[in-house]
């Protein structure tokens, strides 16, 4: 993001001035909660908890989008 005229503007330039590449570091933390349940702690650009979870059918309890539901919404994001 860039800031002109007091407001922030997304910034398109895939590289940053005088650089060939650009990188992002991504931490989290995950707990195993059982049964196929997952939680991660996200503390990199915010904080945020997701929690994952397989359908019943399989073994989990169905209580969370499974991780192949956050990958397919991640590639319409």
């Amino acid at each position: 993001m860039t800031e002109e005229t007091g407001k922030l503007q997304p910034n398109y330039n895939p590289f940053p001035p005088g650089q060939s590449s650009r990188s992002m570091v991504v931490e989290l933390d995950v707990e195993d909660m059982g049964q196929m349940l997952r939680r991660a702690f996200i503390d990199t650009h915010g904080k945020f908890t997701i929690y994952c979870d397989e359908p019943e059918a399989i073994g989990g309890n169905g209580t969370a989008p499974a991780p192949l539901h956050y990958f397919a919404a991640s590639i319409l994001f």
